[in-house]
Formats: structure tokens, sequence, C-alpha cells
């Protein structure tokens, strides 16, 4: 009779080691909590206050001119270079609500990110993990995310320059694309990072940091498609909208405010799709983290029975 085979973690389904992309199901529901709305209503105020606050900065430049006062009228390039040079905009370029707008959506996207994540994980949302889970990250994820980042970069400009029309393509869409998932995979390890700050450093900071790392880094695949398309399922629709607006143009004042419409549309929905990534990964780690328990209890049985 052959010997029973011992009882591991990778035997049992509910304690298996899973990535994130089984998650993503679960964590469709949940996005129109109020955390949820805040997130959206954040995303719309970093598009909606910055746009408004800077075209009163442009009135307000082009009030010594016989400039069209309407948004439906286009601007020539001299009606741009008068602007710049004699509209005092060489000078400040930008004024308060446009900044303080900008912020204010931003960290009201944030917070209420936080809140939403710590909430399906069963954490508290502590200001001081959310602080200290961004230092973690530029300990532990600005250096190999940037390095993997510039070298994917690298390699596109090389395939740019190889003078074939689809590759010149490939590496224009691609660059930025890049850049723009190299912010969201240091969003990813800063959620992994805070939640684990969250729960405590019951088991010492190293520890915590490495475990952040790895929960990263244990599925490079998984979690880099799902930043490439993120970004990119972040960036299309806007890009469309303004590629809608290029082809229409102005003219109108009524095509003006249709196209501000579309795009805080858009933007609405990029704010649910970043709040159904922030609920995928907290449910990542709150199944990690029952791995991560039975993998101590397991090393501690087999220290204990070695001492024995």
């Amino acid at each position: 009779m052959e010997p029973e085979r011992p009882t591991t973690i990778h035997t049992e389904e509910e304690l298996a080691p899973r990535g994130p992309w089984p998650f993503l199901r679960g964590a469709l529901p949940g996005g129109f909590t109020r955390w949820g709305w805040g997130i959206m209503a954040g995303w719309m105020l970093v598009l909606l206050g910055p746009a408004l606050g800077w075209a009163g900065h442009l009135r307000r430049a082009a009030g010594w001119s016989a400039l069209p006062s309407h948004w439906g009228e286009s601007l020539s390039a001299r009606d741009i270079w008068e602007l710049w040079q004699n509209g005092g905009l060489q000078y400040r370029l930008t004024n308060s609500p446009t900044v303080h707008l900008f912020g204010l959506g931003l960290v009201v996207v944030l917070w209420c990110g936080w809140r939403m994540q710590a909430e399906v994980a069963g954490q508290k949302a502590r200001l001081g993990a959310w602080l200290l889970g961004a230092l973690d990250t530029l300990l532990i994820g600005v250096v190999p995310l940037g390095l993997v980042a510039w070298l994917v970069d690298l390699g596109l400009a090389k395939v740019g320059n190889a003078g074939l029309d689809a590759l010149g393509w490939t590496a224009f869409f691609g660059r930025p694309l890049v850049w723009m998932s190299l912010v969201a995979a240091l969003n990813v390890q800063w959620w992994l990072c805070r939640l684990g700050r969250s729960a405590g450093l019951a088991h010492g900071y190293r520890t915590h940091l490495g475990v952040s790392f790895m929960r990263l880094w244990s599925h490079p695949i998984q979690w880099g498609l799902l930043s490439i398309g993120g970004a990119a399922l972040r960036a299309l629709p806007p890009f469309l909208v303004l590629l809608l607006a290029w082809r229409m143009g102005g003219g109108t004042t009524f095509r003006v405010w249709l196209f501000l419409l579309l795009q805080l549309l858009v933007t609405a929905v990029n704010g649910w799709v970043m709040g159904w990534l922030l609920r995928a990964a907290a449910r990542f780690w709150n199944h990690d983290v029952l791995v991560q328990d039975v993998r101590m209890t397991l090393k501690e049985s087999l220290r204990d029975a070695e001492a024995l």
C-alpha cells in the first residue's frame, strides 16, 4: 500500500495560491457604493475643474482683444500667439482654481479608493497606512518596475526606428502606454503595501516589504496585463472623444458642451473601472493573507517537528 500523500495548501482548493484574475468577476459588484460614487465624482472634478478654471483664465487673458468670447469659436495660430504674448499667459500660464480643483479632485479619488479597498478587505482605512504604504512603494516598487518600463520603452524605440510603418505606429502608441502602465503598476504595488500596513506588521517590517513585493511579482503576467489593459482601457475612451471633437470641430456652443459631457461620461466610466480593480486587488490580498498564514503555520510545524 502506497503511503498517503501529505495534505498541502496546493491540494486544498480554497487555500491554493491564485493570481488576481480569478477575483475580477467577484469584484464587479460594489461600484455604486458611496465610495464608488466618490471615485467617479473625484475623477470628474479632476477633469471638469481644471477645464473650467483654465477656460475662465483664458477668457480673462483674452478680454483685452476682439477675440470671440464663446467656446464654439476656433482660435487660429495667430490668436494663440497673441494670447501668449499680449494676454499674459507667458507670465501666468494657469490660475489658482485650475490647480486647486485638480488637486482636490485627485485627493478625493485617492482617499475614496482607499476607503473602498479597506472596506472590501475588512480593514480600517487609516491615514498612516495610506501614507506609509506609498513610502513602501517608493522603496520596493520604483526601481524594479521603472527598470522594466525603461527596457520595454527602449525596445519599442528601436523597433520604431526599423523603417516599417506598422512598427513605427506600434512604437508611437506603445511607448506612452508603457509609462502609463508603469503608473498603474506602481498603484497596484501601493494598494498591496497599504493593505499590508493596515493589517499591522506582526512579522516585522522586512517581512512586510518582502511579502508585499512578492504579491506583485509572483504573478507578473497577470498583474502586467491588468496594468496594461487598465491603462489602455482608461486612455482609449477619452482619446476617442477627442478624436470625435477634432473631426467634427467646435462651430457651436452646443457641440462644445456635448464634447464636455461625453468626456465627463467616459471619465465616470474610468472611475468605475478603477474601483473595480481596487476591489479585485483587495479580494486578492484577502486570499493571499490566508495563504501566507497557512504557510507560516506549516513552517512552524516543520520546525517544531525537527526540534523533537
